[in-house]
């Protein structure tokens, strides 16, 4: 129930929609370039074999136009024109792919940083819990390890590499907790929070990466859409 979730995490869950349905876009607008290459190539090939099946056949009957001649005559033109209809497609779409693309590397952006903000909360809340209830009998062996430390205090004054038994205590701690942390291994079934959120950065597949990390480069882009958007409307409008 999302009336259960952290804010965080319902922000998360938004900004994973709001890239998907964008890459959706992306995803179909991809599909539809490599099908009308796909046609204009066919388009141009069977331009190529009618050209050639109607010059030959046009000498073979001496000029003499017939209705089969004429029929191969329109059809050569109509394969043409169908090879120029899909080039200008492409270049619709390719631009508008471009535009498509922008908005994936912001939707993007907005996904990673929902989720990176959800799974530090999650985790900082987990920790100050973990932290208020410790163990009185891990607490006692620390203090007792501390005494120890205080009692067997040497080169204070005189050893240049001296530690103070607080970091040499928290350094030994930390190494154990490290140690068994990097070993333990989460039930996920047990985690429905983290199982929701995702432990890792979340996979911008079929993003331009390069794009995504130089908002420079974004800029440039943005640039180069815009004069291309006014030079289509100038010419629409000659």
């Amino acid at each position: 129930m999302s009336e259960n979730k952290s804010p965080a995490v319902i922000r998360l869950s938004e900004a994973r929609a709001e890239h998907t349905a964008q890459m959706m876009k992306i995803n179909d607008i991809t599909a539809a370039i490599a099908r009308s290459k796909k046609e204009r190539e066919a388009a141009i090939e069977n331009g190529k074999e009618a050209e050639t099946n109607w010059r030959t056949r046009f000498r073979s009957l001496r000029g003499n136009l017939t209705d089969e001649l004429r029929a191969q005559h329109s059809q050569r033109i109509v394969s043409r024109e169908l090879a120029e209809e899909f080039t200008g497609l492409i270049e619709e779409l390719e631009f508008e792919h471009e535009g498509e693309m922008i908005k994936a590397v912001r939707t993007g952006h907005a996904y990673v940083n929902a989720h990176n903000v959800a799974f530090t909360q999650y985790v900082e809340g987990q920790w100050e819990a973990a932290m208020r209830n410790l163990s009185p009998t891990l607490v006692r062996a620390v203090r007792l390890k501390l005494l120890s430390l205080r009692l067997n205090d040497r080169g204070r004054h005189t050893d240049p590499r001296h530690q103070e038994p607080e970091a040499i205590l928290a350094r030994e701690v930390g190494k154990v907790l490290a140690d068994k942390a990097e070993a333990a291994r989460l039930d996920m079934d047990a985690e429905p929070v983290v199982s929701e959120i995702g432990v890792y950065r979340p996979a911008l597949t079929g993003v331009d990466m390069k794009l995504y990390n130089s908002p420079c480069s974004i800029q440039v882009r943005l640039q180069e859409c815009n004069k291309k958007l006014e030079k289509q409307q100038k010419e629409s409008q000659a």
